[in-house]
């Protein structure tokens, strides 16, 4: 597995913030939101007040270490599948905007 989140916990202690997760205006980042149990989110709280961050962006950037940790344990079969399934999505995407952005010059 990767060591993302540790290399995350250690900028931490170091004083060191995350250059993109704030970054609320930038077409590269997304906000998701997802249950966390409440004693954790207080934690998360105290750990944002006490490094004078923002809890979202802290939440922000453990998600973000977590998941490249987890894709980096995927097996090599999973990971084709995943591989895959992004190429479909984008296929999917493209054309849904395509369809969107289809327009005919000088008709109504």
């Amino acid at each position: 597995m990767g060591n993302k989140i540790n290399e995350l916990v250690a900028s931490w202690c170091a004083g060191d913030a995350s250059a993109y997760s704030c970054d609320l205006h930038s077409s590269s980042i997304r906000t998701v939101s997802g249950p966390v149990p409440a004693a954790l989110v207080r934690e998360l709280e105290a750990l944002a007040q006490l490094r004078q961050r923002d809890p979202a962006c802290m939440a922000g950037d453990l998600l973000a270490a977590a998941i490249s940790d987890a894709l980096a344990a995927l097996p090599d079969s999973v990971r084709q599948q995943l591989k895959e399934t992004r190429a479909a999505t984008a296929r999917a995407e493209a054309e849904a905007n395509r369809e969107v952005l289809s327009w005919h010059m000088g008709g109504t």
